[in-house]
């Protein structure tokens, strides 16, 4: 599905440089996950609950890492570089294409970010629209508290504990709706999807950046596959991604009407192939493995999900091992009706 209605993303898009070759194959990097995780006992874990504890246990590596050495302070998705050169602009780039809607749509007064970590694309864009309150809800106590401290000096906008599923009542009768890579931790889609068109007021938009299950560019091996459950377990995803259409299905059952849906895979690719580089560090030294021991058993998991993240979405063309991408990018839009 492209671009419909008259709702467009004004992001530069350009043609982009052809990517450097992967440091390994997926084969290769599933034998090192296996080596150093053990792949039947990550699957163990796979459709089970614990995206709280997935996140308390991976203060040190969002804070302490992925903030300090690629991302930006209080960042927790990846960036977006239009030119395919890797730059930490490229991580605002999700609230800039909230902002594109907001100044779209006009008369927006109130705006609610799902999943908001800690505020960082919540905070940003209360900062551009003083006019507008922003709320931001987060199933952890502690993003709560960091994100309230991160913007003490904004009056327009709050942030609340709490899951998505359901939104709470009070939060409801919003303007805009978005979230930044974590609608994907839904376990009941319909319910969700419907909760999202509850809350939203006649004529509000649903902005939506994160990751689906590639089911269109291909075929898919049986690697690929393994790897796209590696992803779900490691970033503790229950339900397994679903497909842009899927959502598309269960938005448009709610009653709401898709606008656009955008692949933005290759202006993910620059960032998650940084963080694979540092992942490549973690498997292939062994003194970055005993200094990981500081870590707990989920956070030392972002290197699993740090290696296969390019080889998702890029899948591998040629060769024995060909294979479309098992995951990809996308930004979805959707409407209610006025």
């Amino acid at each position: 599905m492209g671009m419909t209605g008259a709702e467009t993303d004004d992001s530069a898009m350009n043609d982009l440089p052809p990517p450097a070759p992967a440091p390994v194959t997926l084969q290769e990097a599933i034998g090192l996950i296996d080596r150093q995780f053990g792949v039947e006992k990550l699957l163990n874990d796979e459709g089970k609950q614990f995206v709280e504890p997935y996140y308390k246990q991976s203060v040190l590596v969002y804070e302490q890492f992925y903030e300090k050495y690629l991302s930006v302070e209080g960042c927790m998705h990846f960036g977006l570089n239009f030119d395919g050169q890797f730059s930490r602009q490229g991580f605002y780039e999700q609230a800039r294409g909230v902002k594109t809607i907001i100044r779209q749509m006009g008369n927006v007064e109130r705006v609610l970010e799902v999943g908001c970590g800690k505020g960082l694309n919540t905070i940003r864009l209360a900062g551009l629209h003083p006019d507008i309150t922003f709320t931001g809800l987060d199933l952890l106590k502690e993003h709560v508290q960091k994100a309230t401290a991160r913007s003490s000096d904004l009056p327009n906008a709050q942030f609340v504990q709490g899951s998505f599923e359901p939104i709470p009542k009070a939060l409801r009768g919003v303007d805009v709706i978005f979230g930044v890579e974590t609608l994907c931790y839904a376990q009941d889609l319909d319910a969700v999807c419907q909760a999202i068109a509850d809350s939203l007021n006649p004529g509000g938009r649903l902005v939506i950046f994160d990751c689906f299950r590639e089911d269109q560019k291909g075929p898919v091996s049986d690697e690929m596959r393994l790897a796209t459950r590696l992803l779900e377990v490691g970033w503790g995803v229950p339900a397994g991604y679903r497909s842009s259409e899927e959502w598309s299905a269960a938005l448009e059952r709610a009653g709401l009407k898709m606008n656009w849906v955008k692949d933005e895979t290759p202006y993910a690719l620059p960032s998650v192939r940084k963080l694979q580089g540092f992942a490549m560090r973690f498997f292939g030294d062994w003194k970055v493995r005993m200094q990981s021991r500081i870590l707990s058993d989920l956070g030392r998991r972002n290197a699993v999900t740090a290696i296969l993240m390019p080889l998702l979405f890029e899948g591998q063309a040629d060769g024995p091992d060909a294979t479309a991408p098992g995951v990809s990018y996308k930004r979805l839009v959707a409407r209610k009706k006025a």
